[in-house]
């Protein structure tokens, strides 16, 4: 989203719960795919300080997101779980 939330105006839509169950799919596999990946920098045997340093920060980021989509797919799971909504027209 290349729009700052600060001038997004607040509004409803329609999504469909099929539809967030996929997104959350695709947030679980970022989180499993950066942890898989920092994990598997623990197999890189580097000797020099700086090689070491860029492997543990790199390692530390993957984590973190590995946090943050987990964090984002238990949000949607809420989403998902929310109360059907009717919508009554009033034509």
């Amino acid at each position: 989203m290349n729009q700052s939330n600060d001038i997004l105006e607040p509004r409803l839509v329609a999504v469909d719960s099929y539809y967030l169950s996929v997104i959350d799919e695709r947030i679980q596999d970022l989180s499993n795919n950066a942890e898989i990946l920092s994990y598997a920098l623990d197999t890189i045997e580097a000797t020099d300080p700086a090689s070491k340093g860029v492997i543990c920060a790199v390692q530390a980021t993957l984590l973190s997101n590995s946090e943050l989509a987990a964090e984002l797919s238990e949000q949607m799971g809420t989403l998902i779980l929310q109360p059907r909504v009717e919508v009554i027209s009033h034509e």
